[in-house]
């Protein structure tokens, strides 16, 4: 009886364990049917991005702090009762992903980039803490509102040894935000 109620326990901590460790393991969450997207939000996009690629749609919570709109989390994605709403698509053979409130008001666009960063923040990279790290292909120019804002944020995810981190840096290289990222 005693080894039973050991082997019970023993699975039980095994099976949280795993639950723990694929929870938000790179998996993305699922897209939103597009009848469920709010009409003002796609006419926005339509109008804004008449000619794209593959797209897709997803929910997303309120923010925590609406000054942060440039740092979304990915891992939040999905819910049923979203308060924004992300397309994914490419144009031009560039991936965007765009936040919509659900008014139809843009919140931000997050552009791939395919080019190098500005001077100043390769150099605020080359001579602060994370010298030595890659610096991966995860790379994001974002907007706010308009694609044409002359505000930028770059988004940039070194790693090193396992640890992960995106950077998020204004053209002029001060480092906003430091965020460590699930391996």
């Amino acid at each position: 009886m005693k080894s039973i109620s050991i082997k019970i326990i023993m699975g039980c901590i095994f099976l949280s364990f795993l639950a723990v460790e694929s929870f938000g393991q790179g998996k993305k969450p699922a897209k939103l049917d597009v009848v469920k997207v709010p009409k003002v939000v796609t006419e926005t996009y339509i109008i804004e991005y008449p000619m794209t690629d593959y797209y897709g749609w997803y929910g997303y919570p309120a923010f925590s702090n609406e000054s942060d709109w440039y740092g979304y989390d990915p891992y939040l994605m999905g819910g049923e009762y979203p308060e924004y709403y992300i397309v994914e698509f490419t144009k031009d053979k560039t991936p965007y992903k765009v936040i919509y409130s659900k008014n139809g008001k843009k919140i931000a666009t997050h552009k791939g980039m395919q080019r190098d960063l500005p001077k100043a923040v390769s150099d605020a990279i080359n001579k602060g803490i994370y010298k030595s790290w890659l610096i991966t292909k995860e790379r994001e120019e974002i907007l706010r509102e308009k694609d044409t804002d002359n505000f930028k944020v770059f988004k940039i995810v070194v790693e090193k040894a396992g640890e992960r981190h995106a950077l998020f840096y204004q053209s002029d290289g001060t480092l906003l935000i430091d965020r460590k990222l699930k391996s």
